[in-house]
């Protein structure tokens, strides 16, 4: 009966240990504020990834961010999200 609660306990409090161990995505806390009336256009940002070599798959609006699925000029897939002002990255899924 010991040997059992003790290996419970143990497996119990690796099975919690490794979650919190675990990385949460980068873009978990991602949020963009700017109002949609300061954002770029979506081209914009296309023509910008694309001139550095990307292939854009698909780019949507997600917490006010553009959130950017393609491939990157060595051919890596990418998940990124970008401030639509700015057009600068402001996280990933990478």
């Amino acid at each position: 009966m010991r040997y059992l609660l003790l290996t419970t306990a143990v497996a119990a409090m690796t099975a919690v240990g490794s979650g919190l161990l675990m990385p949460l995505p980068a873009a978990a806390s991602v949020h963009c504020t700017a109002p949609q009336g300061e954002w770029q256009p979506e081209a914009a940002l296309r023509q910008q990834l694309e001139g550095q070599g990307w292939q854009i798959k698909r780019i949507k609006v997600d917490e006010g961010c553009y959130e950017v699925y393609a491939h990157d000029k060595a051919g890596n897939r990418k998940e990124v999200y970008y401030d639509p002002r700015t057009l600068q990255p402001v996280g990933s899924e990478d």
